[in-house]
């Protein structure tokens, strides 16, 4: 076994400025070390750091972004993996009612037949609008993208049939740190649908942003006396004729490095010149960048000194540094609206003080790096995506956290989170941000400047108003409008592996990674401690050149760090579509770290059970050791216990039930399989208790091998107590006496509890009334006559349309599909698989996991 100290007594990697100065200067891009480069190191994902492998969960990914042209729909074409976040969006804008999702399945994929249902299901999708779209976007994930697919020419065939534009956009991870990376892709899109106007010599766009650039920021007033009259941006236009009118601009201001492509573009097709401004936060830069902008435009200089502006951004730089310059300690992320080496470089000039950034630096930051260096050497760089920040240790001096990576990192700290969705600019953005940081400064609260909104919505009610919420219902197979994806396959095999103490590798790019840590693994906000999973952060040339040994070092130089007990490899669909030998990639891993290594192939293509499923099994195979015949067998063993099926409070009751970690009032130690002595002990165990059908494939594999009896059911004392809500709104319903038909629809196993809870303390209810359905799979060996399995929201529209008066106990988010008119009820009971409602949307703004990890 490969010796490891304590990660404890290991440090985070950090360099100073003044060396990644040295460094820069000495050898260019070549002196970064390989520590701050993603491309040399697997991609560790935190929910501070969630937000680059997935954009969505924070601010503008591409999906929302394809979103912002007035009256635009999207239509995401991808494995259920790819889309399965796009669930978070539904509150946001109401963006979550603009979607659609056609699914690819594995063998769509293979043979592309998916190309020729796109058109179709852009008309299905068009039709079931209430207002003709202005545009469709299809969005694309790394599967065409490996498959070299021309969607250019899809995208023309589906517009002359939908006879709406039709574009498409590109979510490609793979590519990421390509010359064209999806985010500059995706402006360059938006901007591309403009056709020549005539210009108007008084207007002026300002790119760059998603979100609008704040209304009093001085920028307005300055192009005001330069004679503009209308400063347009993509994020106010209301309507389409509103988004069409930026092509009459008289030049573009580029506000950001993503829309120089999209700029540039525009300037040679529709003749439209790009100016590029800065954001900067050092009041003399800025006034040099005012000044340059007034000779380009033929201005006077001294109409463009914003000296008010200026005036009001130094008084409040100046009444910080003079009240809390002395006790302020600052650590600076990268999540938030600023450059954060020109805004570490900007305050260590007033004086400030420094002591933490957390950013990846790159060629283009050497200006800053080396000024920095020269005023603030000993300050600190540290990049949130390396592995070794799972051993990082909060530094209690710092008092002050920008960013909201950064206030994760220092939960004891104050904090300015900086990442409004309206974009300061200018001297705003100065006085903006040290009014903040002296209100936060100021405040004792601990969870100071965190938004609120961020936190855990408040639970809806058991019964639901159905008829409001209903949506329109696909007819095509794997189309489908009302319901996003569900809990994926490789989420269900991260979800088994999360607490067992080793290292989970998503073979991946880096966005399915993000979907899982961002939106299907609560834990991440629950845990005393983070769990080591990781992202291969794939790129384009990785997969097409097969680059299998370039991962295995990476995993190696990660568990050298680390103290793991072994490495889970996770598939999704890029190794899938190349086949990539996982036998051969385990030995490898083997060789290289003198670990135990699993693979669970799933491709992203299926559901969470399989998954999950998956998984459990791959590991009893790898870990169950065998025993003495004669040896006693005296523990209970429970396979099926996730947060994909079971919320938090379900959990620790159902622990609470059967004796938790201790031994049950029978004297009988339990064992969850949260643990990996649990599987290396399996075959000691004398029954097993199955409580979701995740766990059925493992423990029928040791029912084989060990003669192991098992049990699939929940206990009805849980049954009782952890759905008494359900149970009491159901006998409300039912005190009438009339006939009703129940459909319960959760994962098998805990509806058939239900179903069984239900019979017993309604009687007079025929057996046959209550009927069990699921979108995930059903064990025929507990299935009954009459339960339904779900292939997608259509089956389920036809139930209901069947049973117009059936009462459903299922999660709220099967309200979208139920037929117009509806006349019975839905009863809410959470599934965390379907919905991921348990879970805040936007993880990297939780300060609680913060509290519970990384602090001292």
């Amino acid at each position: 076994m490969m010796q490891q100290q304590d990660s404890a007594s290991r440090a985070a990697y950090s360099i100073t400025v003044q060396e990644l100065a040295r460094r820069i200067e000495e050898n260019g891009a070549g002196g970064i070390p390989p520590e701050l480069r993603t491309d040399a190191h697997l991609i560790c994902n935190t929910p501070a750091a969630i937000d680059f492998n997935s954009p969505g969960a924070q601010g503008f990914g591409v999906k929302r972004a394809g979103l912002s042209i007035p009256g635009s729909i999207m239509l995401l074409v991808s494995p259920g993996c790819c889309g399965r976040n796009t669930a978070a969006l539904s509150g946001s804008g109401h963006y979550g009612e603009r979607f659609a999702y056609l699914a690819l399945d594995e063998a769509g994929i293979v043979t592309g037949s998916h190309l020729q249902r796109i058109p179709e299901a852009v008309c299905a999708f068009v039709a079931s609008r209430r207002e003709r779209p202005s545009v469709v976007m299809v969005c694309l994930t790394c599967a065409d993208a490996l498959l070299g697919t021309d969607m250019e020419r899809v995208c023309r065939k589906a517009e002359a049939a939908a006879g709406v534009p039709v574009r498409p956009c590109y979510m490609y991870a793979l590519t990421r740190e390509s010359q064209r990376p999806p985010m500059q892709a995706v402006r360059e899109t938006i901007y591309g649908l403009l056709q020549p106007r005539q210009k108007w010599a008084r207007q002026a766009n300002l790119l760059g942003f998603f979100t609008p650039v704040a209304r009093d920021s001085e920028l307005f007033s300055l192009l005001e006396k330069a004679g503009i009259r209308r400063a347009a941006e993509l994020a106010r236009c209301q309507t389409y004729e509103e988004f069409a009118s930026l092509a009459a601009a008289n030049f573009n201001l580029v506000l950001s490095d993503e829309a120089m492509g999209a700029a540039l573009a525009l300037e040679k097709r529709l003749g439209i010149p790009a100016i590029r401004l800065r954001r900067l936060y050092e009041t003399a830069k800025i006034a040099k960048q005012y000044q340059a902008l007034a000779h380009i435009l033929g201005s006077a200089p001294e109409s463009f000194a914003a000296a008010e502006a200026r005036e009001q951004a130094e008084q409040a730089a100046d009444a910080f540094c003079q009240q809390y310059g002395r006790e302020t300690v600052l650590a600076i992320g990268s999540r938030l609206n600023a450059n954060p080496f020109e805004l570490a470089l900007a305050l260590a000039k007033r004086g400030l003080e420094v002591r933490e950034i957390f950013a990846v630096p790159s060629a283009a930051d050497a200006f800053y790096l080396r000024e920095l260096a020269r005023c603030s050497p000993a300050t600190r760089i540290y990049s949130l995506l390396e592995p070794t920040m799972l051993c990082y240790r909060e530094d209690r001096a710092v008092t002050l956290a920008l960013g909201a990576d950064a206030c994760l990192c220092h939960p004891h700290a104050k904090h300015v989170t900086w990442n409004d969705e309206e974009q300061p600019f200018g001297y705003q953005a100065v006085r903006a941000l040290f009014e903040r940081m002296a209100a936060a400064m100021r405040d004792d609260d601990d969870d100071n400047d965190i938004d609120t909104a961020d936190k855990e919505a408040a639970e809806s009610s058991d019964e639901l108003p159905v008829r409001e919420s209903s949506h329109t219902v696909s007819t095509l197979p794997r189309l489908s409008l009302a319901l996003p994806p569900f809990a994926p396959d490789t989420a269900g095999a991260a979800a088994v592996l999360y607490p067992l103490g080793g290292m989970t590798v998503i073979v991946d790019a880096g966005g399915c990674a993000g979907n899982i840590c961002g939106f299907d693994e609560p834990r991440w906000q629950e845990e005393a401690a983070p769990s080591a999973v990781f992202s291969a952060g794939l790129r384009d040339m990785d997969a097409i050149m097969g680059r299998d040994a370039n991962l295995v070092a990476k995993i190696r130089e990660a568990a050298a760090e680390l103290t793991v007990s072994f490495v889970g490899l996770v598939s999704t669909p890029v190794p899938a579509i190349i086949a990539t030998d996982f036998r051969a990639l385990c030995r490898m891993v083997e060789k290289e770290t003198f670990l135990p290594a699993i693979a669970v192939r799933t491709d992203g293509t299926r559901l969470y059970d399989r998954g999950a499923s998956a998984a459990y099994d791959a590991l009893v195979q790898k870990f169950a050791a065998p025993i003495p015949l004669a040896a006693p067998r005296t523990e209970l063993g429970v396979l099926g216990l996730t947060p994909l099926d079971f919320s938090r409070a379900e959990s620790a009751s159902l622990r609470a039930l059967l004796g938790g970690e201790e031994a049950d009032t029978a004297g009988t130690p339990v064992r969850f399989f949260d643990r990996l002595d649990d599987f290396r002990e399996a075959a000691r165990l004398k029954e097993l208790l199955v409580v979701s059908p995740t766990g059925l494939k493992a423990a029928r594999r040791l029912q084989r091998q060990w003669n192991i009896p098992i049990r699939t059911e929940l206990p009805p004392a849980f049954i009782h107590e952890a759905f008494s809500a359900v149970l009491s709104r159901l006998a409300a319903l039912l005190q009438d006496g009339q006939p009703r038909e129940v459909l319960i629809v959760h994962q098998q196993i805990l509806a058939n509890g239900l179903r069984l809870a239900i019979c017993q303390r309604f009687p007079a209810l025929p057996a046959a009334a209550v009927a069990v359905g699921s979108f995930f799979a059903l064990d025929r060996a507990l299935q009954r006559k009459g339960d339904l399995h779900f292939r997608g929201e259509q089956d389920f529209h036809a139930y209901l349309q069947a049973h117009p008066d059936a009462i459903v106990i299922g999660d709220a988010l099967l309200t979208r599909a139920v037929p117009k008119p509806f006349g019975g009820t839905l009863l809410d009971l959470p599934h965390f698989a379907l919905s991921g409602r348990k879970a805040p949307m936007h993880p990297s703004r939780t300060l609680e996991y913060a509290k519970n990890s990384i602090s001292n």
